[in-house]
């Protein structure tokens, strides 16, 4: 690995940036930036990573690993789109500007790409992925810790203390809010983005490798092991809808996978036990269907269980066993029930973007420009559109990953990304069976952050968020080791 004399100084910018991680928009950033988007202090130390380190580090290296090749391609594709996006006819809207928001968009896109690229290359060895393992469990139990303190307050006062706001609006724009936890982020949904793109997964992969970065047992318990279900906890308090479904479905690839051993176990039980007449292969198929279907059941009522004390926690959530036939519109006016048809009407409007401009879309973050001409005449209906459109400045997007991707940079973009997801998840299968604990403990956090995101995809709408792109550069990260010296690094 490159030498230099700043070595230390670089391990410290990391570990703080680690550490910081939870806090996405300090007050005093958000005055000097104008933006609470980008507003995290994490953001600043990553410039410095990036101006002292990553940049002298590729221009020594000239490389880079070949997992980022399909990201890459994409980021190029999305530079293309917006190049082509001076031929169309753009829409105007208010007093935006499309070139500065295109520069805007671009330089969030370059944000996400610097988290990864400096996370990749940093992590050189298994001592350093552990050390930054340590980092991650220290942020998150100071956050999980506000949380805790926010849900006692709340719940047992139905208010919070003067002092609480004062200690939140130093370290967030955002207020506290009533009846949900949102840590040190901007509003809940950010934090249940921070715990499934990094947090939670991170200690699910741990607990599920029985792997922790300390020797200390609290009845054969480790740390992790208590983060992950305070973690569990306070995802719920965040009332984030999307943000528990993505963490199901990454509980559910657990399951699947834990479920697998357990039916194993149970046939190996039952065989044993139980003697009959019939041939051992149909006694064999027979035992897994039997505990299949009762796990199956098992899930499927913790699933309706979750859904219904969530409706009965979430004024948002009280009609979801309420679903009527109507004569037009069922699913959106179903949605408009729970508050979430909004969100769907936008879906919609960036799916029409790209139906007009499929292959390179109109440029990454020229899709909003277009809504005006887009949105159902179900969506003017809507309070929270008319609100957006009428009264906000701001120019309204998609509010979704996947549909960004695509109306933005259109299928050859959308291809790309997903490629590069691919070879994640390829990666992921690979690291499984690497010798270092870490690295497997990397490889099924990986897994579940992407897991994770197919639904989570569906919430954010900016590449500038940095827990995605640590969390599959911590994936990544493992792959260069041969090509480095594994003593080199911090000692653990």
């Amino acid at each position: 690995m490159l030498k230099f004399p700043s070595n230390e100084i670089q391990v410290w910018i990391w570990r703080v940036l680690v550490l910081l991680l939870p806090v996405t928009s300090l007050p005093i950033l958000v005055r000097l930036i104008g933006s609470d988007t980008v507003a995290a202090p994490s953001g600043v130390l990553l410039l410095f990573s990036v101006l002292l380190w990553l940049i002298p580090y590729v221009l020594k290296r000239s490389t880079f690993p070949s997992q980022s090749i399909p990201l890459l391609v994409f980021a190029f594709v999305a530079l293309l789109s917006s190049a082509l996006s001076i031929f169309y006819i753009i829409p105007p809207y208010k007093d935006v500007n499309p070139l500065t928001n295109q520069i805007s968009a671009l330089l969030t896109l370059a944000i996400g790409l610097s988290f990864f690229l400096v996370t990749v290359n940093w992590l050189s060895n298994p001592q350093k992925l552990s050390d930054t393992f340590r980092w991650v469990n220290l942020g998150g139990a100071i956050m999980l810790a506000w949380c805790i303190f926010q849900a006692i307050f709340w719940f047992a006062n139905n208010r919070y203390p003067f002092w609480m706001g004062q200690v939140q609006d130093i370290f967030s724009v955002g207020p506290l809010y009533r009846q949900r936890v949102t840590g040190f982020a901007l509003e809940p949904s950010w934090l249940a983005h921070q715990l499934n793109m990094l947090y939670l997964p991170f200690w699910l992969a741990a607990s599920y490798q029985r792997f922790s970065v300390y020797k200390f047992r609290i009845v054969k318990l480790t740390i992790e092991n208590l983060l992950l279900v305070c973690g569990l906890v306070m995802m719920f308090l965040t009332f984030s809808r999307v943000g528990l479904v993505a963490f199901v479905l990454m509980i559910g690839y657990f399951l699947l996978r834990m479920s697998v051993r357990l039916i194993q176990w149970g046939q190996g039980k039952l065989l044993s036990r139980f003697k009959t007449a019939s041939p051992q292969r149909n006694r064999h198929r027979m035992i897994t269907i039997l505990l299949t279907a009762v796990l199956i059941l098992i899930y499927l009522t913790g699933v309706f269980l979750g859904a219904y004390v969530l409706s009965r926690f979430d004024p948002r959530m009280k009609d979801l066993f309420t679903f009527k036939i109507e004569k037009q519109n069922t699913l959106l006016k179903f949605a408009e029930r729970l508050t979430f048809a909004a969100r769907i009407v936008y879906w919609q409007a960036g799916w029409d973007v790209y139906n007009d401009y499929p292959w390179f879309g109109v440029g990454l973050g020229n899709s909003g420009f277009f809504f005006p001409e887009k949105i159902t005449s179900f969506g003017w209906k809507l309070i929270e559109v008319r609100q957006l459109i009428y009264h906000e400045s701001s120019l309204p997007n998609p509010k979704s990953l996947w549909v960004r991707v695509l109306a933005e940079t259109g299928t050859i973009g959308f291809a790309c990304f997903i490629a590069w997801l691919v070879v994640l998840w390829n990666t992921s299968r690979l690291l499984e069976h690497h010798p270092f604990p870490s690295t497997k403990v990397a490889a099924y956090m990986g897994k579940f952050v992407m897991i994770g995101l197919l639904l989570e995809g569906f919430s954010i709408d900016s590449f500038a968020l940095p827990y995605l792109w640590i969390s599959l550069g911590i994936l990544v990260a493992p792959c260069n080791y041969e090509s480095n010296d594994l003593d080199d690094g911090i000692n653990n």
